[in-house]
């Protein structure tokens, strides 16, 4: 029996890939990677403006604001992609923030509408700061 068991082949490995398009087979799929990708080109815009403030702490004689179309237009692109992806993330805020509220739990759908107010608050709040230090 053990000559048996020996002479056996082993058995394969099953080798499993995963599709390289298996992203554009669902919809909901394709928007989450647009989503995740979002983030890449807001991160680089943000590493740009951490070297402009390096710049601007330089002093007024070394800096010279960027103000080609270029970066206008790359910009403007990421501000759709950091709006897409703000708008998307609280969208969802109801389903992962749950608050208590007595012996009830607050609607999913109240908590991401606080979220939006909040987000709208905060730009507000921000907007009027860069306002008024700008004076």
């Amino acid at each position: 029996m053990s000559a048996e068991l020996d002479a056996r082949p082993a058995p394969k490995e099953y080798r499993w890939r995963m599709p390289a398009d298996w992203w554009t087979r669902n919809r909901r799929y394709f928007w989450y990677v647009v989503r995740e990708f979002t983030a890449l080109p807001l991160a680089i815009w943000l590493l740009w403006l951490l070297v402009e403030i390096k710049r601007a702490g330089d002093g007024p004689a070394h800096y010279a604001p960027h103000s080609s179309i270029a970066f206008v237009v790359f910009s403007s692109i990421v501000l759709l992609f950091a709006l897409y992806h703000s708008v998307t993330f609280l969208s969802l805020s109801g389903l992962i923030i749950r608050i208590k509220l007595f012996d009830r739990t607050v609607p999913s759908r109240a908590v991401s509408m606080a979220m939006f107010g909040l987000w709208a608050l905060a730009s507000v709040v921000v907007g009027f700061v860069l306002i008024w230090f700008a004076r």
